[in-house]
């Protein structure tokens, strides 16, 4: 069962629950508070918009569990741009929605349109500028908020998009710049996760990440050869676990897959993370006891910590709590 060390002494993991919007509704801190896992993953605002963010005292009312301290990490995503946003800038593209084409306004490091999430646009999370909008000298960024408002850690989303700058992007997408195979898309996906930790722990030392998504991240550095050792060992300095989304219940649905284990990620897992005291955290995007069973029963199995979501859109936890 994994460990943490906090402010107020070790915390034990042993479930956990993952929600970013409300149903029809904000977030809301009593609601949360009532949720009985032992950590939750929350997006740091109500709505969204840095009006709404949770302050340090609705951060520390959700840390006071129905059962005693838990963790409360942050969602933050670190591989695209959302519109939705407060850093967004509408001249950025003729329409001021992500969907919109560029303009020369925008900066060097928005990126593509994601066609699953078209409120999105990739970023070269490698560049300067882009990083100073998460994390900066002057606190200002959104991890700096997150960091004071209190939250135990930050859940990074679109690690993954390595991956894409290594492997997807299209020839005319391209920039000068640009990482030219996966393994350099990694080092440099590497680096800004080191450095973003490296920050948040000169305010609370025992701050942590948890990458979701992006797997075969260390495989990827392991293909350099043994020039990438101190990389990796780096990063498994920096996190606290890693997240993982539709790995037993796959294929186009939303949710409600048929079960189809991804066998192969399931084996980099355990070997590129467990095997090095890394817990998996896994969401599958499920309803009906019956899947929900099985799940929770293959994730036990493999040694990984499961959650099961009832829709992709995260309004709601599972097993019945709903806001």
């Amino acid at each position: 069962m994994p460990r943490y060390k906090t402010r107020d002494g070790w915390i034990e993991v042993d479930n956990w629950g993952y929600q970013l919007q409300g149903r029809n509704a904000p977030l809301s801190v009593e609601a949360l508070a009532r949720q009985p896992h032992d950590m939750l993953v929350i997006d740091a605002t109500r709505d969204g918009t840095d009006a709404t963010r949770f302050s340090r005292r609705d951060v520390a009312a959700m840390q006071d569990g129905p059962d005693g301290r838990r963790l409360v990490a942050s969602y933050i995503s670190i591989g695209e741009a959302s519109d939705f946003r407060d850093y967004w800038d509408e001249d950025w593209t003729t329409t001021g929605k992500a969907t919109g084409r560029l303009t020369a306004d925008a900066p060097d490091w928005l990126g593509p349109v994601n066609p699953d999430w078209p409120e999105s646009r990739k970023v070269r999370y490698w560049d300067e500028d882009w990083q100073d909008i998460l994390f900066n000298d002057k606190r200002s960024g959104d991890l700096d908020k997150i960091v004071k408002a209190g939250f135990d850690a930050a859940y990074l989303d679109i690690v993954d998009a390595y991956y894409f700058w290594g492997s997807e992007v299209k020839k005319s997408d391209r920039q000068p710049g640009d990482p030219k195979n996966d393994t350099q898309a990694a080092d440099r996906m590497v680096e800004f996760i080191k450095d973003m930790t490296d920050h948040a722990r000169e305010k609370n030392a025992d701050f942590f990440v948890i990458p979701q998504n992006g797997a075969w991240i260390i495989d990827a550095l392991k293909d350099g050869g043994r020039a990438y050792r101190n990389e990796i060992a780096d990063y498994y300095a920096s996190i606290g676990g890693i997240g993982i989304e539709d790995l037993y219940f796959r294929g186009d649905k939303d949710e409600n897959n048929r079960f189809r284990p991804d066998e192969d990620t399931i084996r980099i897992l355990k070997r590129d993370f467990l095997a090095h005291d890394i817990p998996v955290y896994v969401t599958d995007y499920i309803t009906g006891d019956k899947r929900v069973a099985t799940f929770e029963a293959a994730a036990a199995e493999d040694g990984f910590i499961p959650y099961a979501a009832p829709d992709r859109d995260l309004d709601r936890m599972g097993d019945g709590w709903e806001m």
